[in-house]
């Protein structure tokens, strides 16, 4: 049995010793308490906001449909807030936020300076001009040349403009797909999820709205006015999907109240 010394301190076997370093593979303790931002929660709220517009929007058609008088038009004035197949309402303003949102944010990270910056950039502009197009409609001037192509298919197409926006949406999301691989598994997916149920509305349900549209030789029916509620639906939850994944970059320390970005995204 070994007698320590007098005045020296034993340390048990089975405990760091005092500013010992730390392993190799580990991690220091409060790089350790960091975690990323809740990606489910943020996008399920931003979703149940646009459920909510469109649920007035469903409510308020229904009473308008079926009152009469004063009472009608009341329903009905309500409804055009909400109508999500109309500009310059509450559900245009909360669409076009919602880009607006996605923009600022990838902005945000490009003045960091991470790594693929320019791509950063990219994705901001492109939200960018996504959230005036969203208020102002401007991809519906595609419909010029998209009438030529159209001429020379074999087959009707509603909207036209679909025929020029989804190449370029193409386009732009092959430029970007570099970008979206390079990230945290959780982002990666997140934004690949919120693409695809965006473009599910915006290419494959308005199509099939504007296929509908044109069958019934351009009045507008119920059939119509409810496939555009489900394509803006799908449409606003992709992209919520797509800023909770960007969200989810930041990550938290809680017990030091600390936000930073995700050390993943440094340059190299």
């Amino acid at each position: 049995m070994t007698v320590p010394e007098p005045g020296r301190e034993t340390v048990p076997a089975d405990s760091p010793a005092e500013g010992r370093a730390p392993t190799e593979g580990s991690a220091p303790a409060e790089e350790r308490d960091f975690r990323p931002l809740p990606l489910r929660r943020i996008a399920l709220g931003l979703i149940a906001v646009a459920a909510g517009i469109i649920l007035v929007a469903l409510v308020t058609l229904t009473a308008h449909q079926r009152t009469t008088g004063v009472r009608s038009q009341n329903f009905h004035t309500v409804f055009w807030y909400f109508d999500v197949g109309r500009e310059y309402n509450m559900a245009t303003w909360y669409n076009s936020g919602l880009w607006l949102l996605l923009g600022a944010f990838a902005a945000a990270i490009a003045l960091t300076r991470p790594r693929l910056r320019g791509s950063w950039w990219l994705l901001s502009v492109v939200a960018l001009v996504a959230s005036v197009d969203e208020y102002l409609e401007v991809h519906e001037r595609l419909d010029v040349p998209g009438d030529r192509i159209a001429a020379m298919l074999p087959v009707e197409v509603g909207f036209t403009w679909a025929l020029v926006g989804a190449p370029i949406a193409l386009m732009i999301g092959l430029l970007l797909l570099r970008l979206v691989l390079s990230l945290p598994r959780r982002a990666t997916w997140g934004i690949l999820l919120g693409g695809a149920l965006f473009l599910v509305g915006a290419v494959g349900i308005e199509t099939l709205n504007g296929n509908h549209l044109a069958a019934m030789d351009w009045m507008v029916d119920n059939r119509y006015i409810y496939g555009t509620m489900l394509e803006e639906l799908c449409e606003m939850s992709g992209i919520a999907i797509a800023i909770a994944a960007l969200l989810s970059l930041v990550q938290r320390n809680e017990a030091l109240g600390q936000l930073r970005l995700d050390p993943a995204l440094r340059a190299v």
